[in-house]
């Protein structure tokens, strides 16, 4: 039974939700700081939502992720999955994603809302969760290369350089 398509489809989706997310909340926090700042402002109640989403969609996505790691894995031969250069490198890419959230989750859940009260600490935390949404963009499009010879990311990804089978 194929389950990876099914749980590869979810994680991916709340995982680039959260990079955009993030986006728009770094971009709130450098323009609207002192609207954000006031509680009870309508700012401070929209930044407040999208860091809910963003928190909990970090941990939901990182479940996803290693559910999805594991299903591929189940339902193909680990054998042909490691011949292939390009799929070593999708699961390297796997792999990086999924330290990047596990160090997400790990910060926030430390330092909880006061990773955004300090320049350094937003932009830390918003860049990665970019990035790692960036690395779930590029593998799903790998993901899609490898299974269906194509993406709609394959232009962009052959314009960066990105080798494929």
């Amino acid at each position: 039974m194929a389950l990876h398509p099914v749980f590869i489809h979810f994680h991916t989706g709340i995982l680039a939700a959260n990079a955009a997310l993030a986006l728009v909340c770094l971009l709130f926090r450098l323009v609207f700081r002192d609207a954000i700042n006031t509680p009870g402002t309508k700012m401070a109640k929209i930044f407040h939502e999208f860091d809910i989403f963003i928190f909990w969609g970090n941990i939901i996505g990182f479940l996803g992720l290693i559910a999805g790691m594991l299903t591929g894995f189940m339902d193909w031969p680990i054998e042909a999955v490691l011949a292939s250069a390009y799929m070593r490198s999708k699961i390297l890419f796997s792999a990086v994603a999924l330290q990047v959230y596990m160090f997400l989750i790990l910060v926030r859940v430390k330092i909880g809302d006061r990773i955004w009260t300090s320049t350094s600490g937003f932009l830390i935390y918003g860049i990665l969760i970019i990035i790692g949404g960036g690395l779930m963009i590029v593998i799903a499009a790998m993901g899609g290369i490898a299974v269906y010879g194509t993406s709609i990311l394959k232009p962009i990804l052959d314009w960066v350089g990105m080798p494929w089978p």
